[in-house]
Order: structure tokens, then C-alpha cells, then sequence
């Protein structure tokens, strides 16, 4: 009988020892590891692994390695099991999860930011052709490119605005060679073109002096203003707006180059309506002597072809106020305008066109 109660006694003291090792043995990090979850999930929706790689490659990589931990330390008798490893690898993701969080927010401002001075200033470059730039004459292909641009840039402001950035990168570095080639075009041109600014300076005071000096009408066109203005005795009297060719910067080279010439002329006939397929007109004495001298070398040069002729027929005449330069080389102005000049021009008036009298701004 004491046997039995001795092996009962004892059954009963194997069960307690049992019962105390579990209640005292380590328990798993599982409240570490979940808030260790939560802090990847929030980690993951800033879009860490874009704006903060290092950081949140580390936090999952501590939270793996804490699962890890855990998992061979319940291989172990359970006697044996020690769960702190586990637990410091979830502190660790924790950690730095919180850090990829936060860098991430910052990084995504920082980028975002970024992104919207790059559109600024390829909206600051696109402005310049509606200022320095819109009277450029452009291919077709620049005139696509152009339109493109506007449509790009709008777009992608549009989706920078609702937080739209997938392949932002990208589309930019796009859109900024699209804008950067029209824009050095139109800078080159310019600086090129502005280069004769001192000598057409020279001309048109040479010339208001001469009207001044002789009594005499002078007419001077400003190809670049777009401007005509008639002087009287070296005194302006009137200033109208005119159009050209469609090709206007630089100096007439051939005939069909729809480029509006540059030079000394004079007023060869008066052509009333029915003399001319225009609203009045005032013929010039395009190709003058110099133009024959220039077209000559320039075919020596190869700088046109050996079958291209010189043209003529260049005139001042109505049936302008389209808005755009159209002319194949002529000078329109509006039919109202021609109507006062009329009174103003007479035969042998010497008339002056340059390309501009001021430096055209080519922007930053």
C-alpha cells in the first residue's frame, strides 16, 4: 500500500514539475512579431522599398530572421527553449521598419518635390515660345515636337497632382530632350540671327538721317518687331504691323526659300488694284545689284544648288492681318493700313528691311 501512494505521490509531483516548467518556460515573441508585421505593412504602403531600399531591406530581413529563430527554437524540448534571439531580430525589424517609414515619407516628398521643379521649368522653357520663340519658323518636325511637348507636359503635371508618379522618371528625361532640342534650336537661331543687330542699327541711322537730310519719304521694315514704319524728313510719322515669310529669319538666298530678303531698296512701281493679285502693292527692286553679287557667290560655294534662280516680284501689299507670317517672301499689311500708306510712298522711295534693332531675348 505505501508503494502505490509512493508512485502516486510521485505521478503527482512529475505532474506538478510539468505544469510549473510550462507555465515558467519563455514564451514566443508573438506580440513583437505582429506589431513587427504592422510596422512592415505601414513601411509598405509609404513604398519603402522605392524610397528607402536600405532600411526596409534590413527590416525584412530581421523579421525574417526573427520567424527563423522562432521556428528552430520550437524544434528544441520545450525545457530548453530560449526565445530571445527571436525576439531581439523582431525588435530589430520593428526598428528599422519605423526608420524606412519615415524615410520613405521624406524621400517621396523630397522626389515629388523634385519632380515638380523639373516640370516648372520645362513649363518656363515651353512660355519662351510664346514670347522669344513663337515667330521662329520651325520644321514640321519641331512643330510636332512643340505640340507634343505642351500635351506631355500638361499631362504628367496633371498626374503629378494625384500623386500619379509611376515612371515619372522616365516620361521626364523624355519630355526634357524634347524641350532641351527646341529650345537650343531657337537660342542658336537667335544668338546667330542677333549678331547683324549692330549693322542694321547702323543702316536704319544712316537712312533716317538721309530722309532727314534730302527732304525725302523712307519706309523701314523691322522683321522681327513685324513692324513697318514710314518717316518723313528723318521724322517717324506712322508704324504699322506687317507679316512675311513664312521662312522670314535671315536674308533671302533663293527663289521658293519663302524668306522675306534684308537690304537697301526702293519702291519700283506703284501697283493700284487690278495691277496686282493683292490689295495694292509697291513692287521693290528685288534682286538689286548686291543680292545678284551674294547669290552668285553663294552658288560658287555650294551654299545652293547650281539650278536655283534668284527670284523676284518681292512687294509691300495688302490682303494681310492673317495673324501669321504666309507671304512667299513679300511684306503684307492690312488692306486699311495699305490705304494710308498709299498717300504716303511714292515711286523711288528708298526702302529699308532688316532683321531686327534690338537683341531678342533668348530667356535663361
Amino acid at each position: 500500500m505505501r508503494f502505490k501512494w509512493l508512485v502516486l505521490g510521485l505521478s503527482a509531483l512529475v505532474v506538478l514539475l510539468v505544469l510549473s516548467g510550462y507555465a515558467l518556460y519563455p514564451k514566443p515573441p508573438l506580440d513583437e512579431l505582429a506589431l513587427a508585421r504592422e510596422k512592415l505593412a505601414l513601411a509598405d504602403k509609404q513604398k519603402a522599398s522605392v524610397y528607402a531600399k536600405s532600411s526596409w531591406t534590413k527590416a525584412k530581413m530581421f523579421y525574417d530572421s526573427a520567424m527563423n529563430s522562432w521556428s528552430a527554437e520550437n524544434e528544441r524540448l520545450f525545457f530548453l527553449r530560449t526565445y530571445n534571439e527571436s525576439r531581439d531580430f523582431a525588435n530589430k525589424s520593428i526598428e528599422y521598419a519605423e526608420m524606412a517609414a519615415q524615410e520613405a515619407k521624406a524621400g517621396s516628398k523630397k522626389l515629388t518635390n523634385s519632380f515638380a521643379n523639373r516640370l516648372k521649368n520645362i513649363g518656363r522653357q515651353l512660355t519662351l515660345f510664346d514670347d522669344s520663340y513663337k515667330r521662329l519658323p520651325m520644321s514640321k518636325r519641331q512643330l510636332s515636337l512643340l505640340a507634343s511637348s505642351r500635351l506631355k507636359h500638361q499631362e504628367l503635371t496633371n498626374a503629378l497632382a494625384k500623386g500619379n508618379t509611376g515612371k515619372m522618371e522616365q516620361k521626364l528625361k523624355v519630355l526634357e530632350s524634347s524641350v532641351g532640342e527646341l529650345v537650343v534650336y531657337a537660342k542658336n537661331t537667335l544668338e546667330e540671327f542677333s549678331r547683324e543687330v549692330p549693322t542694321w542699327k547702323k543702316w536704319v541711322n544712316s537712312a533716317i538721317e538721309n530722309s532727314r537730310r534730302t527732304g525725302s519719304a523712307l519706309v523701314v521694315v523691322n522683321k522681327y518687331d513685324r513692324e513697318l514704319k514710314i518717316y518723313s524728313r528723318g521724322k517717324l510719322l506712322s508704324t504699322y504691323s506687317v507679316e512675311l515669310g513664312a521662312n522670314w529669319i535671315g536674308d533671302k538666298q533663293r527663289s521658293g526659300d519663302k524668306t522675306t530678303p534684308e537690304g537697301h531698296y526702293k519702291v519700283l512701281k506703284r501697283k493700284a488694284n487690278g495691277q496686282t493679285k493683292y490689295y495694292k502693292a509697291f513692287l521693290l527692286d528685288y534682286p538689286n545689284e548686291e543680292d545678284k553679287k551674294r547669290f552668285k557667290q553663294n552658288k560658287a560655294e555650294g551654299i545652293i544648288p547650281q539650278s536655283a534662280s534668284i527670284g523676284n516680284l518681292i512687294e509691300i501689299h495688302g490682303d494681310g492681318g492673317k495673324g501669321i507670317d504666309w507671304t512667299d517672301g513679300c511684306i503684307a499689311l492690312e488692306n486699311s493700313d495699305m490705304d494710308k500708306i498709299w498717300k504716303l510712298v511714292p515711286e523711288n522711295t528708298p526702302v529699308l528691311i532688316v532683321g531686327a534693332l534690338n537683341m531678342p531675348k533668348t530667356g535663361n
